[in-house]
């Protein structure tokens, strides 16, 4: 190729050089840069130009994407996602949702879910609490209920010393005791005439005599 030819290409644009038009893909750039370099023999000078004109192509294309332009292809491809979106959203509404799902579960498996405590039974405020439900209970319930009521505190008690770390039989018979005392207290409020003449008014004598067992075990389970 002679000198005339190199003068000639040094008038013409990266673009007409290359023989690629304005908005080429990269690739394209490429393969006419790679095509004009095979073509240009031994002309050291219009490879040169070549290889500056492909130089400045890639420039200005890494300039327009800095800036947010983008090429035509680019543009056309996001164009085309939205439109297979907005179909996947019209036609298949069940399928859009799970992808929406699945993204938001990605989200939501950042973030860690706060730990929820519950609350112990060694605490004194929730004895209290629990023993006080017990005895309002023994008041309102019918008397069928009171040795349920009673057998149930009795467990908690036992519950609550073998957690303490006392062996199960001698928890059982120390609850068993709480129980007995409780129900001779009971039996000896019964011939109170007072007492008669509350249980003749609102409280039978069933409630009334297991009152004191419900507070002693209930003391125990406290205390213990």
């Amino acid at each position: 190729m002679d000198s005339n030819s190199s003068k000639n290409n040094s008038k013409k644009s990266p673009y007409e050089i290359l023989g690629v038009k304005e908005g080429a893909s990269f690739e394209d750039i490429q393969n006419a840069r790679d095509i004009k370099v095979n073509e240009a023999g031994e002309d050291m000078i219009l490879k040169a130009k070549i290889e500056s004109s492909f130089d400045q192509l890639l420039m200005e294309s890494l300039k327009a994407r800095q800036s947010g332009n983008v090429s035509y292809e680019a543009a056309s491809a996001s164009k085309k996602e939205k439109q297979i979106n907005q179909l996947t959203k019209n036609n298949f509404p069940l399928l859009s949702k799970i992808k929406n799902f699945n993204k938001n579960s990605k989200n939501l498996s950042q973030y860690s879910l706060p730990k929820i405590e519950t609350p112990s039974f060694d605490n004194l405020s929730i004895k209290i609490s629990f023993g006080l439900l017990f005895l309002i209970l023994l008041f309102l319930s019918p008397d069928s209920n009171n040795r349920l009521l009673l057998s149930l505190s009795t467990l908690v008690l036992t519950y609550t010393q073998i957690k303490s770390g006392k062996r199960f039989i001698g928890s059982l018979g120390w609850s068993v005791t709480f129980l007995s005392i409780g129900l001779i207290f009971g039996g000896l409020l019964e011939t109170n005439s007072f007492i008669d003449e509350i249980s003749n008014n609102s409280l039978s004598i069933q409630k009334i005599q297991s009152i004191p067992a419900m507070v002693i075990l209930w003391l125990g389970v406290i205390f213990l």
